[in-house]
């Protein structure tokens, strides 16, 4: 007998999710269903006058083989490029001028970025005891505790910017950084722990001694890999399909559609940001749809602009910059995607990517287009010597933009898994709940297509009729 699945939400994790599914078991009955006119979510590209524009993550890291894997399986093996050599050097804005980032922590206790005195504050970071476990440190309070309050503002702060777009102060630094805490668990030092990984991955090549890994991407952008999943779904991938609410209905679920249709399923999974995934259970569990409603999102502006070579006075050789809070700019940070991906511009011209709005300056997703644009040529312009107007250009904005895993996210996910418990065959992934990246996204839905697989097993030999079909 068929079991239907019905996926709500079409970005990566849905996806993903759907195509695991069918990979186990070829079989089943799926239906993805996507509010938008193109799969993908956030996660997409534009093709503009030549330019690769991202609108969303600029690539995926090799850190992990997850999506690398992933790749190759869809037959993109041969799109698959790697980022240039340059992107190993990243920069900082500090007093409006761009210093380069050190690249470990010899270069950490030498750089000039900070005084002496916190260069041998750093040097105690392996003396520091391990924290404790009975409470839930921020980002914040642990850069303090083990490498000083210099050094968190001036490294820690515009690094979790560019990954979160949030608060040092509120995010929990075992949610958001689980990699790294775990550095501080098994070795009892940061320092240490860099060390142990380098030596190990020397040794044998896993796991990978960097925690940043080469960045990936296609020749045509992310898209390709959507565009990819999208075709192995085929009729089972339905866009301008989107989902009012998800109902019980005996054994199984009902999963109304905004055009008042709707699909009767034996197991739902809702790939949706946390916000729009809390209004499909509001009417009849109002404990389980306040707990998502409870993750805050930072709203973020992303602005692509592409350049001839020579308006650009600076030499672009890196990765791009980081703007800590003390500058005082709406810029969170700009990418220079044309030293990463040469594939994604065209010849003689550059590429530039630039973040904009978070938890710092949230309002600034509010502005028009054009006010963007004008936004990000008076900040960036200054920093990097840009004269003229872009030949092409985009703005993408996200006012649910990046998941916030402050302080209180572990308690929160445990009360949304024990809610979840009481609900068989209804189930949640995505970016708000153990992590933002898109690597972590294809994690996540490899780990929820197992437990659908699991819980469809386990219901089939007492299963009557699916819901609906009498």
């Amino acid at each position: 007998m068929t079991h239907r699945v019905v996926i709500a939400g079409g970005g990566i994790t849905g996806l993903v999710t759907a195509h695991r599914l069918l990979e186990k078991e070829p079989g089943l009955d799926v239906a993805l269903l996507e509010s938008a006119g193109r799969a993908g979510g956030n996660m997409g590209t534009e093709a503009v006058d030549g330019f690769v524009f991202e609108r969303g993550p600029n690539g995926f890291t090799d850190v992990v083989p997850s999506t690398l894997d992933l790749a190759r399986e869809l037959g993109l093996g041969e799109k698959l490029i790697a980022s240039s050599p340059l992107a190993k050097r990243r920069y900082l804005l500090k007093h409006g001028k761009l210093h380069p980032l050190p690249s470990g922590p010899l270069g950490l206790l030498a750089s000039p970025l900070l005084s002496v005195g916190a260069r041998m504050r750093l040097l105690l970071e392996p003396f520091h005891a391990r924290a404790g476990t009975d409470v839930e440190e921020s980002v914040a309070g642990f850069g303090r505790r083990r490498l000083g309050r210099e050094a968190t503002s001036t490294f820690l702060d515009p690094f979790v910017t560019g990954v979160y777009a949030g608060d040092v102060e509120r995010l929990s630094m075992s949610s958001a950084f689980p990699r790294v805490a775990a550095l501080e668990r098994e070795h009892g030092s940061l320092f240490r722990g860099l060390l142990a990984r380098a030596r190990r991955k020397g040794r044998d090549g896993a796991p990978p001694g960097s925690l940043s890994g080469t960045l990936r991407s296609f020749g045509g952008g992310l898209e390709d890999l959507a565009g990819a999943l999208e075709s192995r779904l085929g009729k089972r991938a339905r866009l301008h399909a989107p989902v009012e609410a998800v109902r019980r209905r005996g054994a199984g679920y009902d999963v109304v559609l905004r055009d008042g249709t709707s699909l009767a399923a034996g197991a739902v999974v809702a790939a949706l940001p946390a916000p729009r995934a809390a209004t499909l259970f509001s009417s009849w569990n109002a404990d389980l749809s306040n707990a998502l409603e409870e993750i805050p999102y930072a709203p973020v502006a992303v602005v692509c602009l592409g350049y001839p070579r020579d308006r650009v006075g600076h030499p672009l050789d890196g990765f791009g910059f980081l703007v800590p809070r003390s500058e005082g700019l709406r810029t969170l940070g700009a990418i220079w995607v044309s030293s990463i991906f040469p594939e994604h511009s065209p010849e003689g011209s550059v590429s530039l990517r630039v973040l904009l709005g978070g938890t710092r300056d949230p309002e600034v997703v509010g502005l028009s287009e054009g006010d963007l644009r004008s936004l990000v040529l008076a900040e960036v312009g200054r920093v990097l010597g840009i004269r003229g107007e872009p030949v092409a250009w985009r703005v993408y904005r996200y006012p649910v933009g990046i998941p916030q895993y402050n302080i209180g996210h572990e308690k929160r996910l445990r009360r949304i898994d024990g809610w979840l418990r009481s609900l068989p065959g209804l189930f949640l992934t995505g970016n708000a709940y153990r992590g933002v990246g898109l690597n972590d996204c294809v994690v996540e839905a490899g780990r929820v297509a197992e437990e659908v697989l699991t819980f469809l097993a386990r219901r089939a030999p007492a299963a009557g009729p699916e819901p609906g079909s009498g």
